[in-house]
């Protein structure tokens, strides 16, 4: 089972996913645990592109250079339940965020679909969790470095692209302003019921 959790900066996700690891360990489940961009030097060049403020194509090719080698990687884990934090729905959001005001939103969606069919490998379960930019802000106020996309108008730009996205993808949107626990126990919950089956 393929499954990933959206948001913006903030949301609590790859906590969460520490904590549903666990969860699914304990219950007799094989984990493997994700993330895009990757570890990889590939998403390395990904952090750098965004660090140093590369327009968003360059960016949006980076990112699926990326996860080409990593969908690879993840079909090696068909077995297995696979947490992604963050996958291509981010691109879409953040991406598709930078380059609206090039080509218009829905042409710059269709533009980064078009990229993504080659190397398709679609979620069994996506779970966007939201949160308002403002208390996404707050949350990663202590942060050392603050990323770019890390600014309130964009994120809420981000946010109502990614609510989009959700009705069309049919993501399962989580409230993001409870306690990590609840909102844990939520996913950890539809997760068991998805598996069940």
């Amino acid at each position: 089972m393929f499954v990933v959790l959206e948001g913006i900066d903030g949301t609590g996700k790859t906590t969460i996913i520490k904590m549903l690891a666990e969860s699914l360990s304990k219950k007799g489940h094989k984990v493997f645990i994700t993330q895009e961009p990757t570890r990889t030097w590939l998403g390395s060049d990904v952090r750098r592109a965004i660090e140093e403020e590369k327009n968003g194509y360059t960016q949006a090719l980076l990112f699926f250079a990326d996860r080409a080698e990593h969908v690879k990687e993840l079909s090696g884990h068909s077995q297995d339940i696979i947490l992604c934090d963050r996958y291509v729905y981010s691109t879409f959001a953040y991406q598709g965020a930078q380059l609206e005001k090039h080509m218009g939103l829905q042409n710059a969606l269709k533009w980064l679909e078009s990229v993504y069919e080659p190397m398709r490998l679609d979620p069994d379960l996506v779970f966007l969790i939201k949160v308002d930019p403002e208390e996404g802000m707050r949350r990663i106020y202590g942060r050392e470095k603050k990323e770019k996309f890390e600014k309130v108008e964009f994120l809420r730009r981000v946010q109502e692209i990614y609510d989009y996205l959700a009705d069309i993808y049919g993501f399962v949107v989580i409230d993001g302003n409870r306690t990590l626990m609840m909102i844990h126990e939520e996913i950890f919950q539809r997760i068991k019921s998805k598996i069940n089956k």
